[in-house]
């Protein structure tokens, strides 16, 4: 029989070892999430400014050790201007361009937007999302641009997915924001990341993994933000009853509560609740295809024959709900 030491020593190596395993398959998953740039998909139509008869202009945010966040001020010519800015914050994909019907809706209202492109997607540079706190690091330099660059009275912050998520969290950390306007956000990255693996591994490794991919993210809770902030600042909380990506028992939407945020519960809609249920059908084809094209299942024809419109059909209810909110602040 080997001295218990020994026994003790080959126990304790093992339980590193075990650490070290989890820690590294967490790395590997959320470096598959934010270990890559985003940018546009050569496949699919994007509305720019020109075709909402928009004024825009591209500016240099913020720099850090030679790479520049960079962004775009949109505004609507002819339609009376507010003294509000808002500054829109979007969801993990190709960056703002993928929201130009939804910053056109706002700019019609008199809105001036300042739509920045977080590091690593779109116009700014960098070779990658690099984290979960990037978005959230890109909307603060955005507020801290606002205020130094631009005279208005206010900032509000309207986010979508990791947008959304990203502007409570900032709210709360900058004390300067006016009033958040948050869609379909995340009540942490770490949550969703263990909802998705939920559906490809046994649920139990999914919650095994969990608490090191809350060490590896390091983000906090959108909700707790939420509810921290609220009694200073107005909050529209918006989500899809029917979210499939941020499902909403682990949303910001579920996680806040209190007497000063607003809530608005979209019925049969999926992350997209500011779209039509018919526009979001569209969209989940898109994508379907999208996927299809990489196997050879879908050729660049259907790309070409897409109603791109019809994708991105607005809900009149719901943003009629954003712009009764805005009147308010």
């Amino acid at each position: 029989m080997q001295p218990l030491y020994i026994t003790l020593i080959a126990v304790f190596v093992t339980i590193i070892l075990i650490n070290f395993i989890l820690f590294a398959i967490a790395f590997i998953i959320n470096k598959g999430v934010f270990g890559s740039r985003h940018d546009k998909n050569p496949l699919l139509k994007y509305y720019t400014a020109e075709d909402f008869n928009l004024s825009a202009r591209q500016v240099d945010i913020c720099c850090k050790k030679g790479k520049y966040i960079r962004g775009v001020i949109y505004n609507k010519e002819g339609v009376p201007p507010k003294k509000e800015l808002i500054i829109f914050c979007h969801g993990m994909g190709p960056g703002h361009i993928a929201y130009t019907t939804e910053i056109a809706y706002l700019c019609n209202l008199g809105y001036t937007v300042l739509a920045p492109d977080y590091y690593g997607s779109g116009l700014s540079d960098g070779k990658n999302l690099k984290g979960n706190l990037n978005a959230l690091n890109s909307i603060i330099g955005s507020v801290y641009y606002a205020e130094e660059n631009l005279n208005f009275d206010k900032i509000i912050l309207v986010g979508h997915s990791w947008g959304a998520y990203s502007a409570l969290c900032a709210a709360n950390k900058t004390g300067t924001v006016s009033a958040v306007i948050a869609i379909s956000g995340p009540d942490k990255s770490e949550k969703i990341m263990r909802s998705s693996l939920r559906k490809r591994m046994p649920k139990f490794l999914a919650d095994i993994l969990y608490p090191y991919l809350c060490l590896v993210c390091g983000g906090e809770s959108a909700g707790k933000a939420a509810e921290e902030v609220a009694p200073r600042i107005p909050i529209l909380l918006i989500h899809g009853e029917k979210d499939p990506l941020v499902p909403l028992e682990i949303s910001a939407y579920s996680a806040a509560n209190g007497d000063h945020i607003a809530k608005y519960l979209a019925k049969d809609k999926h992350h997209n609740p500011y779209n039509t249920v018919q526009a979001e059908k569209k969209l989940s084809e898109l994508l379907k295809a999208t996927h299809k094209y990489k196997t050879g299942e879908v050729g660049e024809e259907f790309f070409k024959d897409f109603d791109f419109a019809a994708a991105t059909e607005e809900d009149g209810e719901v943003m009629g709900e954003i712009a009764r909110f805005l009147s308010k602040i």
